[in-house]
């Protein structure tokens, strides 16, 4: 394993359990907007799974659409269409186009947002009316070991965007989503060096994630487990979700619906 697929192997797990769920999609999306460059791995599973799909790629680091570009790039994929996938550099709340795509797919990008709702709100706007939403996301558990270990050095730690898998889904259900389904697993990593720690923490927006009181004492004491007990273990908690987005009306008007009269 290269030290690049070492880097984005929690992604690719996670996206690889995702992908098996979609044995119970019954209709293959046109259009998929992927929020998240994950170094082409969800990309990849959803070509293979839907050939005739059109892709659209979005990501706020710059870094990590140039690295999923580059996975791409002599691939068979585009050696046999000669297609790229559009790209898009942009925050997570800058608003996507409106009713665009029949499935959205988010693989551990909510990690990189400073407020979960306005997020959700945007990826409902994108989808068209009974379109997909699939994504994975860490719960309030992640990283418990730590920052109670943080805690008890005196540095606060609050993680607001890490959340109960239960009011994930009803955030989805009162913003523009109906039938959301969540579930959580637990992975436990044992980091042997600091520097592994560190960026695996970049690349899952997992340290952006924390607000500390004092962030830089939190990076020193980081370090300094390291270099005094040479090791250090964490426990993610992951969820997985999906739901299905509501036909939305212009205020005042309602669905009216037609059934035909019984006999005798």
């Amino acid at each position: 394993m290269t030290e690049q697929d070492k880097r984005w192997q929690i992604h690719r797990h996670l996206a690889q359990d995702t992908d098996e769920r979609l044995q119970l999609v019954r209709n293959a999306p046109k259009r998929i907007m992927l929020i998240g460059a994950d170094a082409d791995i969800s990309r990849s599973l959803l070509a293979a799974r839907y050939p005739n799909a059109v892709f659209e790629e979005y990501d706020p680091n710059a870094d990590f659409l140039k690295t999923a570009a580059a996975a791409r790039k002599g691939g068979f994929w585009q050696k046999l269409t000669g297609k790229t996938i559009p790209q898009h550099c942009q925050a997570l709340t800058v608003p996507l186009p409106e009713a665009s795509t029949d499935m959205l797919w988010a693989n551990l990008s909510l990690s990189r947002a400073d407020d979960i709702l306005p997020v959700l709100k945007n990826w409902a706007t994108a989808l068209k009316t009974d379109g997909l939403l699939f994504f994975t996301h860490f719960g309030r558990d992640s990283l418990s070991e730590l920052t109670g270990r943080l805690n008890h050095e005196g540095i606060e730690c609050e993680a607001p965007t890490l959340i109960d898998m239960h009011d994930l889904g009803d955030m989805l259900a009162d913003n523009g989503f109906y039938d959301p389904v969540t579930d959580t697993a637990k992975l436990e990593l044992s980091y042997k060096k600091a520097g592994t720690f560190w960026q695996d923490m970049e690349t899952l927006g997992l340290w952006n994630a924390l607000k500390f009181s004092n962030p830089q004492a939190a990076k020193e004491c980081v370090d300094k487990i390291f270099a005094n007990e040479g090791r250090l273990n964490i426990t993610l908690e992951t969820v997985y979700g999906h739901a299905v987005k509501k036909l939305v009306l212009p205020q005042g008007e309602n669905v009216v619906q037609f059934f035909p009269k019984r006999q005798g």
